[in-house]
């Protein structure tokens, strides 16, 4: 067991020392990595903030338009309710003057037929 223990203890110290020089290059490495994903991250976020900013501009230089189309259309409405307002005040004023002829006509009937009130 002695002779097994000394014949593959090169070998274990072999990979020991052959893990430890990995693990040191190979953490240079990672974090070289990593730094190149934290770089392309942000290189992301900014591109992402670029469309957010350009899709809200493009909101408020459509909303002059979108209120001009609102504007007109409640602009228009008001004046619909407008002259249909106007027509019905000449409607009554046609129905009050001929009440008033009816009423006229009526106290005329009233005065010949000698009837007292």
């Amino acid at each position: 067991m002695k002779e097994l223990l000394i014949e593959h203890f090169g070998t274990f110290v072999g990979a020991i020392l052959t893990g430890i020089a990995g693990f040191l290059f190979g953490r240079k490495k990672i974090q070289a990595e990593v730094d190149g994903m934290s770089a392309d991250n942000e290189g992301k976020e900014i591109e992402n903030a670029d469309k957010l900013v350009k899709l809200y501009k493009d909101a408020i230089d459509d909303l002059g338009s979108r209120y001009e189309i609102k504007f007109k259309e409640v602009t228009g409405m008001y004046e619909n309710k407008i002259k249909l307002l106007e027509d019905e005040i000449n409607l009554h004023k046609r129905i009050i003057a001929q009440l008033k002829e009816e009423n006229t006509m009526l106290r005329t009937k009233i005065k010949e037929s000698g009837i007292i009130l």
